[in-house]
């Protein structure tokens, strides 16, 4: 595989500790050494040359690019910022014909890679090439140094660096580094104090404890259109329609009528947030107190529990352990969330109203669902759920010592069942979701015997 050496050289060098949102995934996180990987599509007509300068403006403008993490003497991590150096990018050659079997595996290359993060930049490029013309970049991400979020608005950037629509602003983008020293200032401190505090306030509610799990991911156009439908039509976000949903179906495996959660907030409100290539994402905690109610009343429940738990979602990880370590002291059982929920979507994304069909009830019989490995786990006792970034797919995974009369995929489908039902607004689903989730589960129970 040939490769291009590009040199380059930044504003400066630089070291700082690790911000709360990098400390989190270096702290135990399976994701630490495991690349993001996506490929880019480039515009048509560019030359190699002209990606290669792309590539290197990208790494002289956001410094965590070229970031590397070295461990000190005591074995923790820090961040330093190197301001002049080279990489080698492959040139990845395919047929007009296979240029999508190429991308995928060279996406799976990558992604078997250990990320070297002490001596690895926190992004590495290739570049596919059909006949000699450049036709997508493939990005290789440490989670480390830039989180999905961070990856949109990196791919945002060379998009607008390519097509000669970049802002040659004077005021350089916010770095990695400047937030970890946001962090340290009392501003931040008190930001993080006021957030552990409400942390404090939900998690003294539910100690319990962790296990090993089961897994399936379903595609189902029936439930994204109901969501959409019930979102538009109660004026809320679908990301709290979903969780409502996800709520009242725990509440009904658990047998009780409130549910904890934690969620997975991206910190990405102001403009200049939203471009921030970094990692910002940081755990999101929440409680819903009473789930017997009708579904549209659960609505506005979700929405102010998921407001509160992202306006509390900056924090020093540190201190949050000790906080958990302090409220488990001489217990056998630590505290463990209900359920984890992680919409992986933007928000754009996330807010667009699918198209109506004729009948949702027909529409569900196009709903696949199926075992996958590796799906989003969440630290929650009973169940992690994910909606992923396509949008179309909802992940499961339920821990082992719990309903095991239930398979994970059968779990999926109470959830399309109860928002199908609400969205068509059949009388049991919408007016009582607990009896009718309950009554739901317990046919399948019956079912298969």
């Amino acid at each position: 595989m040939d490769e291009i050496a590009i040199s380059f050289e930044g504003r400066r060098d630089a070291v700082a500790a690790l911000t709360w949102p990098q400390r989190r995934t270096w702290r135990g996180s399976r994701l630490k050494y495991r690349p993001f990987v996506y490929a880019q599509k480039l515009p048509s007509g560019k030359t190699l040359s002209e990606v290669c300068a792309t590539i290197k403006w990208a790494y002289e403008e956001f410094e965590s690019l070229r970031t590397v993490f070295p461990l000190r003497a005591d074995g923790e991590p820090y961040q330093k910022v190197e301001k002049a150096g080279s990489v080698k990018v492959p040139i990845i050659k395919a047929e007009e014909s296979t240029i999508g079997v190429s991308i995928q595996d060279a996406i799976s290359h990558f992604k078997r890679e250990r990320f070297d993060t002490e001596a690895e930049f926190g992004v590495l490029f290739a570049v596919l090439v059909c006949a000699d013309v450049p036709t997508h970049i493939i990005c290789r991400c440490s989670h480390l140094a830039v989180d999905a979020h961070g990856c949109r608005a990196l791919s945002a950037a060379l998009d607008a660096h390519l097509s000669g629509k970049h802002d040659q602003s004077s005021t350089p983008p916010m770095q990695p580094i400047e937030r970890a020293q946001l962090e340290q200032s009392e501003n931040g401190q008190q930001k993080s104090a006021r957030a552990l505090e409400y942390w404090r306030e939900v998690l003294e509610k539910f100690p319990q404890d962790d296990i090993t799990s089961r897994s399936a991911a379903m595609v189902s156009p029936a439930l994204g259109t109901a969501v959409s439908i019930i979102s538009k039509k109660y004026g809320v976000s679908t990301s709290a329609v979903y969780l409502a949903a996800v709520s009242v179906v725990a509440g009904a495996l658990i047998g009780r009528n409130k549910c904890s959660f934690l969620l997975a907030a991206s910190n990405r409100f102001s403009a200049e947030e939203r471009a921030f290539v970094g990692e910002l994402v940081q755990s999101a905690p929440g409680i819903l107190d009473s789930l017997d109610m009708p579904f549209n009343a659960l609505l506005p429940g979700a929405w102010q529990a998921s407001v509160r738990g992202y306006r509390f979602s900056h924090y020093d990880e540190q201190a949050l352990l000790q906080l958990l370590d302090d409220l488990d002291e001489n217990s056998e059982r630590k505290r463990v969330f209900d359920f984890a929920f992680n919409d992986m979507r933007s928000s754009r994304k996330g807010e667009n109203h699918k198209t109506l069909t004729d009948n949702l009830r027909d529409a569900m019989s196009l709903t696949q669902v199926e075992q996958r490995e590796n799906l989003y786990e969440g630290p929650a006792r009973f169940l992690s759920v994910a909606l992923r970034e396509d949008s179309r797919t909802i992940s499961l995974v339920v821990h082992d010592l719990y309903f095991p009369e239930f398979p994970a995929h059968r779990i999926l489908l109470a959830i399309e069942a109860l928002v199908v039902g609400a969205a068509m607004e059949d009388a049991e689903p919408l007016e009582h979701p607990m009896r009718f989730t309950r009554n739901f589960l317990a046919q399948t129970v019956s079912s298969s015997r």
